[in-house]
């Protein structure tokens, strides 16, 4: 069974945070317990060492050798653990801990004063003003035991570095939930909204005011999505209406005039067989159109480059459409500027004409139609303009859909089947170019070609 992000979320991040927390204590406990022990074992040197400068000075300060001073500055060392015994130049002992001193420490529960064999002994120079004096032998422990204090001291600070971990540990599971369920909640919202989409159904856009710019992304592209699919269906259901009503009308003229003719209710005439020829013409016309689209769509890596000069090729697809012009006196206006382009002449050709053809069809008598070129160091730019009806802004997203049209194929004065336009798009998309439209009611149209001068060689 799959885990929701939820989980993912929670689990990895608060089992980092575990880790993290597990391995900043591990590392607080231990430094501080090296650091406690560094500063014991410092401790301890100095108060040996001011053992040492407290015996030198007494002598220094006496002139000789006073038995009392010595025995209360051996006393005070034993309370840090220090056992000392001093000796004159001549190697005699001048004071020591002595057994009954020991076995007074004992009697107080002081055994970690008792010497043994982990016990070390240092042997150290007395000095008097550049002047040996005596020797002091110095006996402390190898290995320094925590009195109770800080026995205690360290158990307090384990006990609040666990209960720190504790908390920490509480804390990152906290912040964990919330940090997941505030990642995973839109995601999931998204995503029960694609599966929806996926089913096929119509919905309406993800809510929220999404404050993290990829999630708003995200749930910005599905409502995008949402309302393309569900623009596109309803784009679909009219294509298949108008293509049953494109296909049905000459069908329905074809058999029930065939029929009347095989009734003897109609008599067979020149004229009677050519509407019927032009309604075969007008089903023919729709079949090409289709095999048109397809051939364009299926034949986009396959096409025959050549040199073409933009001039010469404007200038015959224009000439091959003045008799259509002429027939509503409008003025085909040609601007061209020379250049050289690699492009299948022929699928250009196609373009050109099925836009020029639009362009006079929904042109009204004594308009215009502008044709003009340009290029740059790397383009190719062809615009066709005209005066016509122009389209509705809420239909010109969709104009190079298969079968979509402005006026619905019912009212067919215009014979369109909705097809030359993804015609012109397919075949400039396999050139690398794009196609543009900008319209006006009642102003016009004006479609923009860009084409790249060189193609680029596919492997």
């Amino acid at each position: 069974m799959k885990k929701t992000l939820f989980s993912h979320l929670f689990v990895y991040i608060l089992s980092g945070s575990i880790v993290i927390i597990s391995l900043f204590s591990f590392l607080t406990f231990q430094i501080t317990g090296d650091r406690f022990d560094d500063y014991l074992s410092d401790r301890f040197v100095a108060e040996r060492e001011n053992v040492i400068e407290t015996i030198e000075a007494t002598y220094i300060d006496e002139g000789a050798w006073d038995d009392q001073v010595l025995f209360s500055i051996i006393q005070n060392a034993m309370h840090s653990h220090i056992i000392v015994r001093v000796e004159d130049t001549d190697g005699d002992e001048i004071i020591s801990q002595t057994a009954p001193m020991r076995q007074h420490m004992q009697g107080m529960q002081r055994t970690e004063l008792i010497p043994n064999e982990n016990w070390l002994e240092e042997e150290i120079e007395l000095v008097s003003d550049g002047e040996a004096i005596g020797t002091a032998f110095i006996t402390y422990p190898g290995f320094l035991d925590y009195t109770d204090e800080e026995e205690e001291f360290l158990q307090d600070l384990t006990l609040l570095i666990f209960l720190m971990g504790i908390l920490s540990v509480v804390i990152a599971g906290i912040m964990a939930y919330l940090i997941s369920k505030r990642l995973s909640k839109p995601i999931a919202a998204t995503s029960r909204m694609t599966q929806q989409i996926a089913q096929g159904k119509t919905l309406g856009a993800i809510k929220g005011d999404e404050k993290i710019s990829e999630l708003y992304y995200l749930q910005e592209s599905v409502n995008t999505l949402a309302a393309q699919l569900a623009e596109q269906k309803v784009i679909r259901n009219q294509m298949v209406s108008d293509l049953a009503h494109e296909v049905r009308t000459p069908l329905t003229t074809l058999q029930g005039n065939i029929e009347a003719m095989l009734d003897g209710v109609w008599e067979v005439t020149p004229e009677r067989l050519s509407s019927l020829n032009r309604q075969v013409k007008r089903l023919a016309h729709l079949i090409q159109m289709i095999d048109q689209l397809e051939d364009a769509e299926t034949s986009r890596n396959k096409l025959t480059l050549e040199k073409v000069d933009s001039k010469d090729l404007l200038s015959s697809v224009v000439i091959a459409f003045e008799p259509q012009a002429d027939v509503k006196r409008i003025s085909l206006i040609l601007k061209a500027q020379p250049v050289t382009f690699e492009a299948d002449r022929n699928k250009i050709d196609q373009v050109l004409s099925n836009l020029l053809s639009n362009a006079i069809k929904f042109t009204p008598e004594g308009g215009e139609v502008i044709i003009l070129s340009k290029h740059t160091h790397t383009d190719l730019i062809i615009v066709i303009k005209d005066n016509g009806q122009g389209i509705p802004s809420r239909n010109v997203d969709f104009i190079f859909e298969r079968f979509y049209q402005v006026e619905p194929s019912r009212n067919s004065e215009l014979n369109g089947q909705g097809i030359g336009l993804a015609v012109v798009k397919s075949i400039v998309e396999a050139h690398k170019g794009t196609v543009d439209v900008k319209s006006e009611v009642g102003s016009g149209t004006t479609f923009t070609l860009t084409l790249p001068l060189k193609q680029q060689k596919t492997t």
